[in-house]
């Protein structure tokens, strides 16, 4: 599944380069148009991430987010600035298909297991953003300006157990810079366990790197500045992944 992704900041569609907050390149699209616009080319599936809120909660930008998702007749699915059971159902409320929880799911494992267990695994998608270091990959928090300390594939297996099918897997050192996605992480993630649903993010710079993922087995392609900068449509972008 291609997944076309738009993070908000201030208010404005951004991208950041590896998760910077000082880099952050603004682009002059309308929220609500650009996400109609996804939908018409052949989207099923979209993604939205309140960078502000996954920065600092107390100035979450949902009312914004979910005025310009009202429209959409495809699902989507949103993270940034989830603390609480009450975020996660305030989100599903609104119409959200699933909620993708990232901080959280690193540093309180078990609030979130509840969040899980009270509204069920398919309604959830895990964002585990990793660096790779001396300890294997290992994921960052609270808008990646912060590192947790269990292991990627430790919170995979965790939350795998618990039901959840859908992960959201960034290389940090990708995020935002067109060089091609981490094909190692997501080798390793397929090997490690192949029933389920990775979504790659991350460095998707050219088609020929969408039929790799999907050679890979990767479930989602998860595309950000690609189609912002122009480099390919969403139209082109499903082709090349259904032909893989």
């Amino acid at each position: 599944m291609i997944i076309p992704a738009l993070d908000v900041l201030q208010q404005q569609i951004v991208r950041l380069f590896q998760g910077k907050y000082d880099t952050a390149q603004f682009y002059p699209f309308d929220l609500a148009d650009r996400l109609m616009e996804y939908q018409q080319q052949g989207a099923q599936k979209l993604h939205l991430v309140d960078l502000e809120g996954a920065r600092d909660p107390s100035k979450k930008q949902w009312r914004q987010i979910q005025a310009a998702t009202k429209a959409l007749s495809v699902g989507y699915q949103v993270g940034g600035g989830i603390r609480s059971g009450d975020d996660v159902e305030q989100w599903l409320t609104a119409g959200a298909a699933q909620v993708v929880i990232g901080s959280k799911a690193v540093n309180n494992q078990q609030e979130v297991a509840s969040w899980i267990n009270q509204y069920g695994a398919p309604k959830f998608v895990i964002a585990l953003d990793v660096n790779n270091t001396e300890k294997g990959w290992m994921p960052a928090t609270h808008g990646w300006l912060e590192s947790g300390d269990v292991s990627l594939f430790e919170l995979i297996d965790f939350y795998a157990e618990m039901g959840v099918k859908d992960f959201l897997c960034t290389d940090i050192s990708k995020d935002g810079t067109m060089s091609g996605p981490s094909f190692t992480l997501y080798e390793q993630l397929q090997a490690h366990n192949p029933n389920l649903r990775i979504q790659a993010s991350g460095g998707v710079s050219s088609l020929a790197d969408i039929r790799r993922l999907k050679e890979i087995g990767t479930q989602g392609v998860i595309l950000g500045k690609s189609l912002l900068d122009g480099a390919f449509t969403v139209e082109e972008a499903l082709v090349c992944y259904q032909s893989a």
